[in-house]
């Protein structure tokens, strides 16, 4: 058998790439739509390095794609965003969307890079992965800065580490018997921020939007994410533990979008996903039977929305088709 031409990229590559020229190229315009309406200095200062980030990684992907001769997809352009519509998000939940995607973004870089093989794709992302470590760093100081950790949960140090001896410590399967554990409290935690980011983003949809199909679309999104909330806020109110704020203040009055619908979609259905893959870790690590089977039927929940996310921009036209294999046919 002959040898494949080893200057070509790989599919996993292919993917990455693809799925980073996507995201910073609708990065750079929502960062870029940010900086025109923030007011706070250091917001400022830190949405233009979150430009200066996703545009050196959109024009590494357009070379690498360049280099090994695949063409790149649509992205986002000036075409999708106007820059002169008022403020629609506040200088708070501008930080926290942008401490959401830097926590997501590093494990997708990190997977880029152990997963490449050409070197030219490695050190690009691992050039990526440093940068992004360096500005989510950045981001946790100026969440402390502003209060934007609080409440902060706390528990009581132990004298000594006990080992389990029963294995009612699991708990059962529609109750649990047992406080919640460190690892299980930052799972509900992190997706608490991450849905309350994902649903004030859809309410401002919905508050922008004309199109009906988009309206009853995003709507039904904000109510699913209401629904999770709830149930995770719960299970932290069993435990006497704070709930968190929501953020429906930090949304604006404007009703003049400044992304279009394509944006629009495509924004919520990254959501969807990485909002999937939180809730796979969560379960592959609670060790309480009862929370794992929340996050299990929400995430079903979640699944059937994305998969309706992507049929919706499949029936307008707004989905670019990834390389496929080879048709055997």
């Amino acid at each position: 058998m002959a040898l494949e031409n080893q200057y070509t990229l790989t599919a996993g590559e292919v993917a990455n790439l693809w799925n980073s020229y996507m995201g910073n190229t609708m990065a750079v315009g929502v960062t870029s739509y940010f900086i025109k309406t923030a007011t706070d200095p250091d917001v400022v200062e830190m949405l233009h390095n979150a430009v200066d980030i996703a545009d050196f990684e959109v024009q590494g992907v357009r070379e690498l794609l360049k280099k090994y001769g695949h063409p790149h997809p649509q992205g986002f352009s000036s075409e999708d965003f106007n820059f002169e519509t008022p403020a629609l998000y506040k200088d708070t939940i501008i930080i926290l969307i942008k401490y959401i995607l830097s926590q997501a973004a590093g494990p997708i870089y990190t997977v880029a890079h152990s997963e490449a093989v050409n070197y030219d794709v490695r050190q690009f992302y691992l050039t990526c992965s440093s940068r992004t470590s360096n500005f989510n760093a950045q981001l946790v100081e100026l969440m402390e800065k502003k209060g934007l950790f609080h409440p902060k949960i706390h528990l009581p140090i132990p004298v000594s580490v006990d080992k389990v001896h029963k294995k009612s410590y699991m708990g059962g399967w529609l109750a649990g018997r047992r406080p919640l554990n460190a690892g299980e409290i930052m799972h509900l935690v992190t997706n608490i921020r991450n849905i309350e980011v994902e649903r004030e983003f859809l309410t401002s949809f919905v508050q922008v939007n004309t199109s009906k199909v988009l309206i009853d679309h995003f709507k039904r999104g904000e109510q699913l994410a209401e629904k999770h909330l709830k149930v995770f806020q719960s299970l932290l109110a069993k435990d006497n533990l704070p709930q968190f704020p929501t953020l429906e203040n930090e949304i604006t009055d404007s009703t003049d979008s400044p992304f279009s619908e394509r944006m629009m979609l495509y924004k919520i259905a990254v959501f969807a996903s990485s909002t999937i893959a939180r809730y796979g870790t969560a379960i592959s690590t609670i060790m309480r039977k009862d929370v794992g089977v929340d996050f299990s039927r929400l995430m079903a929940e979640l699944s059937l929305y994305g998969e309706d996310t992507l049929e919706l921009m499949i029936e307008l036209g707004y989905l670019d088709q990834i390389p496929l294999a080879k048709d055997s046919d």
